[in-house]
């Protein structure tokens, strides 16, 4: 019941960021802010001060002028009309950034920082009513431009999994090809007891990094724990793993990503005598954007392992034979996570 409470939970996170429409990156109302002025005081005063209106109002602010629409200029210099009181006069301008065309100009005096301070907001919006408000075509420019979430050159990755671990018996030295026995050979049995398959499903984790080498292909490396061995539950097992993806971007929000996987355990259960070296197979993540920069993804997987798990016979004085007993091993990992990207790709 927890599980899937836990299921629903992701699941409604994740849907919600189907709507979450990224006002803020619309590429036709970023504004850069640019300014000189007499005074450096004044320069750094007044680059705060708008930038902080523009913030405050929604307006995002590109980082360079070429990623803006409007450039948003002021300049202000000392005021040489004797007939006003006023010492200073700032000259602010919006510009179209696309033609370089002067949108609008307008001049405004004073004397003190605490004389702008208190129309800063109202200049600001003087020359920010020019710049065209939001259409529904915007809304689906953001959408279509805002794939940033799916475009990272490092993924961090963290997930909850419930691996099943199938270990398949096999017939070597067992009586009749399944039962451990007693006495002195297989044709002189006595006692003897039948085994079985065993399956383990225990949770674990999954912690790695993900490299979005190309846009069509990633390398995730990762570090995988999990409880559970045929004798005893609470044995910590642990792996490290790599996963060779191809990232499917055909839905807005919404990414597929078959993948290869290899798996190299790092610590073995006593109970084994030998223990395949490594486990290969595929597998799939269904990924929804979980925000600007990451996703939440649900991870299935089938790794099986290309030589026998060979086990000590674990059961004693009344079946000693045979000594070891021969399972062959397969994987079916289900996981549910996030990853968190960093660094945008082109």
């Amino acid at each position: 019941m927890k599980k899937a409470l836990f299921l629903i939970i992701l699941t409604i996170l994740a849907v919600s960021s189907f709507s979450d429409v990224y006002a803020n990156d619309l590429p036709n109302r970023r504004i850069f802010i640019e300014g000189t002025s007499v005074r450096p005081d004044f320069l750094s005063f007044f680059s705060r001060t708008f930038q902080d209106e523009a913030i405050g109002t929604g307006y995002p602010i590109a980082n360079n002028r070429n990623d803006a629409a409007y450039i948003f200029r002021f300049n202000v210099t000392e005021n040489h009309d004797p007939a006003d009181d006023n010492q200073y006069v700032i000259k602010i301008s919006l510009v179209n950034n696309a033609d370089n065309e002067e949108v609008l100009t307008f001049d405004f005096f004073f004397s003190t920082s605490d004389q702008i301070y208190e129309h800063s907001q109202s200049l600001f919006l003087r020359a920010s009513s020019y710049i065209p408000p939001y259409s529904e075509d915007d809304l689906i420019i953001i959408q279509a431009y805002d794939n940033r979430w799916r475009n990272k050159w490092i993924y961090l990755r963290a997930s909850f999994d419930y691996p099943i671990r199938f270990y398949a018996l096999q017939p070597t030295g067992l009586l009749a090809g399944k039962g451990v026995y007693s006495g002195e050979s297989i044709n002189e049995a006595d006692n003897t007891m039948p085994l079985h398959h065993v399956v383990i499903a225990l949770p674990g984790a999954t912690a790695g990094l993900e490299f979005q080498l190309l846009n069509f292909l990633s390398l995730e490396v990762n570090f995988q724990m999990y409880l559970g061995d045929p004798e005893k539950n609470m044995f910590y097992n642990m792996a490290l793993g790599a996963e060779l993806k191809i990232p499917l971007k055909f839905f807005r929000n919404i990414m597929i990503v078959p993948y290869g996987a290899f798996s190299y355990p790092l610590n073995v259960s006593p109970v084994y005598n030998t223990y395949p070296l490594y486990a290969v197979g595929g597998g799939a993540q269904l990924c929804a954007r979980g925000g600007r920069h990451g996703a939440f993804f649900v991870d299935i997987k089938f790794l099986m392992s290309f030589s026998e798990a060979v086990m000590h016979n674990r059961y004693g004085e009344l079946y000693p034979n045979p000594e070891e007993i021969y399972y062959n091993r397969y994987m079916i990992g289900l996981g549910i996570g996030y990853k968190l990207g960093f660094f945008n790709r082109k």
